[in-house]
């Protein structure tokens, strides 16, 4: 059954917001999250949003399998649980933008396929419209060329537990040369 929220992230909607986000593989987005912002957010989860309900296992859902398979338009993201009285949406964009390239569509560093796409999964129309702008007062600092969707959350989907801290389970593990914090 599809939800538009993790099943397994701590999140009390009374005094927490959700951001969901995609910019390539989601273990090195999930890795830089937690790196940076561990202490001011309340949980992130890696999963796959928006993408083709036709084209899940009615089943099981969604996997890394089918998604890198390539025919279900679904994303790798992250999806982040936070207290706005700690760090704002604005914040965690703005890093969202320092941490990937946003200006390549589907793709991050050798990674391709519209799992890779950058994009911002808002969860509510007042953050839709936040996104918005804050993607458009990033646009000059990229050359004009961000490539980035911003769309409701249509759907989401956990990523297999093998996939949750993946770099922190496995320290030697692939992170995309595209995930770094940049000076912009």
């Amino acid at each position: 059954m599809s939800s538009l929220i993790s099943k397994t992230i701590k999140y009390d909607p009374k005094k927490d917001k959700l951001i969901t986000l995609a910019c390539g593989c989601f273990w090195g987005t999930e890795h830089m999250f937690r790196k940076y912002l561990n202490d001011r957010i309340v949980d992130c989860k890696v999963g796959y949003a928006n993408g083709a309900e036709s084209k899940k296992d009615s089943a099981h859902g969604v996997s890394y399998k089918m998604v890198c398979g390539g025919d279900t338009d679904f994303a790798e993201v992250l999806q982040v649980s936070y207290n706005p009285k700690i760090v704002t949406l604005k914040e965690l964009t703005d890093f969202f933008f320092r941490i990937h390239d946003p200006t390549t569509s589907n793709s991050q560093g050798p990674d391709q396929g519209t799992q890779y796409r950058s994009g911002l999964f808002a969860h509510s129309d007042a953050d839709l419209k936040e996104l918005t702008q804050i993607k458009a007062e990033w646009q000059p600092k990229w050359g004009n060329k961000i490539a980035t969707l911003v769309e409701p959350i249509k759907n989401f989907y956990d990523a297999e537990e093998y996939h949750q801290l993946y770099l922190d389970k496995n320290p030697q593990g692939y992170a995309c040369p595209t995930h770094y914090l940049r000076d912009i």
